[in-house]
Parts: structure tokens; sequence; C-alpha cells
């Protein structure tokens, strides 16, 4: 681990703000990859420290267990699931 020291040249509250002042070349943004996968894919922005990034963690859709599952949440896990599945394989391309 390298620590060094910065002084930042502007504070946002959003992850949204962030994107957009990096896009500007305000400077650089510590964001996660499902907050710039769009950017990053139209070459907006680019990653710069690939090397330093942590591993990527497993995802898991859970809910509270009442007896038979409900058909309301089976359709959604049905639907989220290859969503998120998609949408994760697009990010770590």
């Amino acid at each position: 681990m390298i620590d060094v020291a910065i002084k930042p040249r502007l504070a946002v509250t959003t992850a949204e703000a962030a994107v957009q002042a990096a896009i500007q070349k305000v400077g650089i943004a510590r964001l996660l990859h499902y907050q710039v996968v769009a950017a990053v894919a139209s070459g907006a922005l680019r990653i710069i420290l690939e090397p330093y990034e942590p591993e990527p963690v497993p995802i898991h859709l859970v809910h509270a267990s009442r007896g038979q599952l409900p058909l309301k949440m089976r359709r959604f896990l049905d639907c989220a699931v290859p969503a998120l599945r998609q949408a994760l394989t697009r990010i770590n391309s």
C-alpha cells in the first residue's frame, strides 16, 4: 500500500457530480465501476490506477424467507439476476 497526501481541488456529494467533474478534466475521481461504466465505455473517462483496484466481490440477492416465495418476488429475481449478470459483464470487460 502506498499512502499519498492529496489536496482536493473540488469536493462533491454525489458520484454523478464526480463523474461530470472528471469528464470536464477538473481532476481525477475515485469511483465504483458501476458508477462510471458508461463514461468509460464511451471513452469520456479511462481507468488510470487499474493495478491498484481491489478484487471484485460477489453480489447476492437476499430476501426474507416467509414460507413460500411470493410470485412477485420470484418474478423480480427472475428479471434481476440476468440483468445484473449482463451489467456486471459489461463492467468487467
